[in-house]
């Protein structure tokens, strides 16, 4: 590849197109729909019983899924022009809503997932407990760990992202008894215990005074596990499969590197909150997601001129490389950054047209 050329152009050209303008009343409207979804699922479980809620617990998980995203475009900024707007929407997406800290969404996520993408050991989204998705991550796991990992990882990943949402809070919870350790309890830990608070009253204790404890836990657990499965279907595609390198490049092409596109018809893009476009996301996280789609064909072109690795794939085409990355991840040997600066750009090695 020729020299790195300087990401501030490609900023330029894309501030110039407008795609950092935001939508924000678009959003309101967008984030108010996916709510009232839920909430409607929810009426018809109570009114209708469980033949009702064969039906209405997968829909609700798809669009609190999306709702819960719209959070994390509040976390990074680009919900709105308005800082309190961004984090007014993120503790209602998150900890209000969806019950995960966004103390801990920001540590995990946009610190070190946006930070260090596919590096091993610093990378949390390529190891999600109890899997790994490198050797060297497999190797400094306990015995026991390793043994599941060797024996189990192939056939249980999949199943076991129905826990995933409840891992996140359990892990939320823990570093929110942790954080006063270091920050003190600071207005954000008190809205956040606040927020959690009203989350479990609301979708667990209440429910439980009205229909049974077994109803509240068995509607709960349901929905929140079908979110943890859709949220592995949003952001492991994106990642996974591509290379895991040992260090990173300290460079803006090491997220191109680690990071792909996803193809996919308009109708399922609605859902995914603009994390369809994983690429251009990871190098302006700013740009609010309605405007995601302009951005990846402005970036594509500019990255073919010069020279630059801009991946975009079918989703089920990335989706299955995840899928066989992850099966044998416990094996992968990390990648040295100059082998994949070199020409390794993954398993998948497509090229936007």
């Amino acid at each position: 590849m020729q020299a790195v050329p300087e990401l501030g152009a490609l900023r330029q050209e894309l501030k110039l197109a407008g795609m950092f303008r935001h939508h924000e009343v678009r959003s309101w409207f967008k984030l108010a729909f996916l709510l009232g979804v839920v909430a409607s699922c929810l009426v018809g479980i109570a009114m209708y019983g469980w033949f009702a809620a064969l039906f209405l617990v997968p829909v609700a998980s798809v669009f609190a899924t999306s709702a819960a995203m719209l959070g994390h475009e509040g976390s990074h900024r680009s919900f709105s022009s308005s800082p309190t707007r961004n984090a007014f929407v993120t503790y209602l997406a998150f900890p209000l809503f969806s019950g995960l800290s966004a103390l801990y969404w920001r540590e995990k996520h946009d610190r070190l997932h946006h930070g260090h993408p596919n590096v091993e050991g610093l990378d949390p989204d390529i190891r999600p407990w109890p899997f790994v998705s490198t050797k060297g991550d497999h190797e400094q796991q306990p015995r026991h760990l390793r043994w599941f990992q060797r024996k189990c990882q192939a056939w249980a990943f999949w199943p076991m992202t129905t826990l995933m949402t409840a891992g996140m809070r359990r892990s939320s919870l823990i570093h929110l008894f942790n954080y006063p350790k270091k920050h003190g309890r600071d207005r954000a830990w008190w809205i956040e215990v606040a927020c959690q608070t009203t989350h479990y009253t609301a979708w667990l204790v209440v429910p439980s005074l009205i229909w049974g404890p077994l109803a509240a836990f068995l509607v709960y657990s349901a929905l929140w596990a079908g979110v943890g499965v859709l949220l592995v279907l949003v952001f492991a595609p994106a990642h996974m499969g591509l290379p895991v390198v040992k260090e990173q490049n300290n460079d803006w092409v090491h997220q191109l590197e680690t990071t792909r596109n996803l193809q996919l018809p308009r109708f399922i893009s609605f859902f995914f909150i603009g994390l369809d476009y994983q690429v251009e996301h990871h190098i302006f996280p700013k740009i609010p997601h309605h405007n995601l789609p302009r951005a990846a064909q402005i970036t594509s072109e500019w990255c073919k001129r010069h020279g630059v690795p801009h991946m975009s794939v079918p989703y089920l085409h990335a989706l299955g490389d995840a899928a066989r990355y992850m099966a044998r991840g416990y094996e992968r040997e990390a990648l040295d950054p100059l082998e994949v600066r070199a020409g390794l750009v993954g398993s998948s090695s497509q090229l936007a047209a």
